[in-house]
Order: structure tokens, then sequence, then C-alpha cells
């Protein structure tokens, strides 16, 4: 199997994850490179750029961007800028949920304050493609160059032409499309059967490629109760390809299905994710919470209320007055502008994750919680990452926050009602077992 995929985002790395887990390890194409994508994962860029690595590669900090003589760069945990005269001719957005202050991109500004040029990085600190807005900010072009500066692909968003410079030799596309077909044949791999996760462009790749062949769709999106137009050719018994579509989601799958005809719902089938835990749920008394503001509503009448667990509360910053007065409770400890390895072992330490900052939030705090198996609850106003926390486990901040109160008093009282959360979070992000998974995807 090829894994085909247009984006490597939060849900596509799920998908990934889970059929590595389940023992496929398949030759994984990313269409759309953002330049991080992990080692054993390419894409058409990688593939005719061809970019040598070396011992000496490394990220590119915030401060190493090259500017003009007497230009600055100034910055913080969460953007920089860059400022001639104090006025600011650049921002540069780092790589989420990554190392501290790594490039992602820079975004130039014309005098006017508009963005009419975003230079692009990779992991590896090389400016590998660059976007060009117009002074309505829509992108009209995109080329791609080698660590060289020399030119590779170039794509116009105007016409949907690409086009290639590769082996001494240049080629025209008239569409993604055509320019992907080109590239699979380059590759020259076995093509099979497919796992793609979109009906956008990988779709259309295989819709458009005259070889017979086996395909999956693992559809990750919400059908709002009709067939997608897209899908609803799959069910053409002229297609040339044949496929399957694996629904991850339970509630979508019942969505889906009722919209489908008894013949279409034979090629549509559910199943799961499957997750790798760094660690087991232990139901200690140990709750943590990440922040970088004080707003956390409520929490002087939670830790009174709750004296027998021990609140973590770490931030990445310098901490207010307001966290700091916390200090007065013994069952509250403070980690002022924490380090990755205090991090690391507080989410080894905590069962708990309390979801009740106002502010941002920060080392996708979220999602590492669910990684660490933690029992995550929170308010439901302010809830950071709904694809990991359970509806069930989300309060309202009403009288003093006392559904929180007593949610946590019931669960350290019987370890039943501990692990019914528990079970509340696994199947609202769908987890099965490796069995059901494979079953699945072989039937």
């Amino acid at each position: 199997m090829i894994n085909l995929f247009e984006r490597f985002d939060s849900k596509t790395q799920v998908l990934y994850k889970s059929l590595q887990l389940a023992g496929h390890q398949n030759y994984t194409i990313v269409i759309h490179d953002d330049g991080f994508l992990p080692d054993n994962i390419t894409s058409p860029y990688q593939f005719f750029a061809d970019n040598p690595t070396s011992a000496n590669d490394k990220s590119m900090f915030f401060n190493g961007i090259e500017i003009p003589k007497y230009w600055e760069i100034e910055g913080n945990n969460d953007e920089a800028w860059i400022k001639d005269m104090g006025e600011i001719r650049g921002k540069i957005v780092y790589q989420k949920q990554y190392k501290s202050r790594i490039v992602n991109r820079v975004e130039w500004l014309d005098k006017n304050g508009k963005v009419r040029f975003i230079d692009h990085y990779t992991k590896n600190g090389i400016k590998f493609s660059q976007t060009v807005l117009d002074e309505n900010g829509k992108a009209i072009l995109k080329k791609y160059m080698n660590r060289e500066g020399k030119e590779v692909i170039y794509e116009n968003y105007i016409t949907k032409d690409i086009v290639l410079e590769w082996q001494d030799k240049t080629y025209f596309f008239d569409s993604e499309v055509a320019f992907i077909l080109f590239y699979l044949q380059a590759l020259n791999i076995e093509m099979n059967q497919f796992v793609i996760n979109s009906l956008s462009t990988p779709f259309a790749v295989l819709y458009n490629m005259n070889i017979s062949g086996n395909d999956v769709l693992f559809w990750q999106e919400q059908s709002g109760g009709s067939i997608p137009g897209n899908m609803k050719l799959i069910f053409n018994e002229d297609m040339v390809r044949q496929f399957k579509i694996i629904v991850p989601e339970h509630a979508e799958h019942q969505t889906l299905t009722n919209s489908m005809q008894a013949f279409e719902k034979t090629c549509v089938f559910k199943s799961g994710y499957l997750y790798d835990y760094v660690k087991r749920n232990e139901y200690t008394k140990n709750a943590l919470i990440m922040t970088n503001s004080d707003q956390l509503e409520h929490i002087e009448s939670i830790v009174a209320a709750v004296p027998y667990v021990s609140f973590h509360i770490a931030a990445l910053t310098d901490m207010s007055s307001k966290l700091l007065n916390l200090s007065q409770y013994n069952n509250v400890k403070l980690f002022p502008t924490v380090d990755e390895d205090t991090i690391q072992a507080l989410y080894e330490k905590c069962d708990v994750y309390l979801d009740i900052n106002e502010g941002k939030e920060i080392v996708d705090a979220l999602r590492k919680a669910l990684d660490y198996d933690m029992l995550i609850m929170g308010y439901e106003d302010i809830v950071h990452n709904r694809t990991v926390t359970a509806i069930e486990n989300l309060f309202t901040k009403e009288d003093e926050a006392q559904a929180l109160i007593q949610a946590l008093h019931k669960i350290y009282k019987r370890r039943k009602v501990f692990n019914q959360r528990l079970q509340f979070q696994k199947e609202h992000i769908n987890e099965v077992s490796v069995q059901l998974f494979n079953h699945k995807l072989k039937v």
C-alpha cells in the first residue's frame, strides 16, 4: 500500500500513526510539503529538489533570518518581528508544536503593512519555497527552490499551471493532478493500492489513473448528511479502480450511511483509530494545568474543595502575583518558566489534566495529555481541543465550578467512576483495537 495524503495535518497524523501501529509501514507521500515532514515521509518537492542532507543541518532559529543592514529582529516565545527603524517589515511565524522559536515562515510586508511575500523554511533551515501575494493578500504564485536556491517547481495559482525543472528539462502541466501523475510515474513504484483521506487531489489523481487497483478512502470529514459528489463516483461501476470507504468516526459513519442506498453501504465500513500511549493512567491524585495566563477561573475554590489532590500548575513564562499567591495552598505546586524536562516529568506524574485556563493553549497541552492517557476535564466554554475532550467531561463554571469539583470528588472516591470518564474519552476519540482496525482494512 501507498499512503497518498494531501497534507500532513492533525487528522492525517492520527491516521498515519494508526496505520503504523497496525503494522502497515506504507510508503507515504504528502503532496503539499510544509517543510517539517517526518524523515520517513516524502513529497514531490523532496523528490525533484533532491536536496543532499548535511551533518551541519539545523532548524532556523528566529534570529538567524537574513535581514538588511541596520534592521533588527525582536521576538518572544509566541512570535517575532523584523523591524526597520521601529517599523515592522516582516513577521516571523514559528513552527507549532516544535522546538522553541524555530521558523516556519517569514511574512514580508510592503510599506502599507500588507503581506506581499512569504518565505517558507524546512526543519533543516533551508528556505525551500516562496509565495507571492497580490496587493489584496491573495496568493498568485509559489516557487520551490533546492538548497542552492535554484528554482525547481513553479506553481501559478491563477492559471493552475505547474512548471517543473528536472534533469535539465522543463516540463509543463496544466493541473496539479497531471503533475502528481507524472511524479508517481517517475517514482517507478507499484500502484496497485493507495490509501487516501481526501476526495480532493489524491482522489482526482486515482480517478485519472488508467491503472486498475483496489484503494482505500479513510473518510475523516463531516458529510453533513449528504454524500459528497466525488464519493458518489466511487459507487460508479465504470470506475477503473475500486474503492472501499472506511469511516473512523462512529457518529459520522451513522450520518453518512443514513444517506446511502443498500448497495452503497456495502462499500462503507466503520472503524476507528489506534493510540500508542506514553504511559497508562495510574489514577494518582495529581492534576496538571499548563498555562501562560493567570486567568484560571475558580482555581482557589477547586484547590480548597479538593485538598487531597495535588494541583501542578506550570507556565513557560514568569508567573503573575495572582498565580504565585496560590502557593499558600499546600496542595498547589507552581512551576514558572518550566523547561522541557520538567514538563515531561509532570506529564509522567499526573493522571488528570484540567483545561481551565482562559488564555491560549501552550505546548499542545491537550494532545500531550491524551498521549499520556490522562483524564481530560475542563470548562465547556473555553475548551481548547474538542477533538480529544469528551463532552461528558466538560463542565459549567457556574456556582464556583461546583460541577467540576463534584466530578473530581467522585472519580477519586470510586475508581469505577474514574474509569467511566476515561472510557468516555476513548469513545470520543474513536479508539479501537488493532484486530478490529486490520479487519476493517482487509474486508
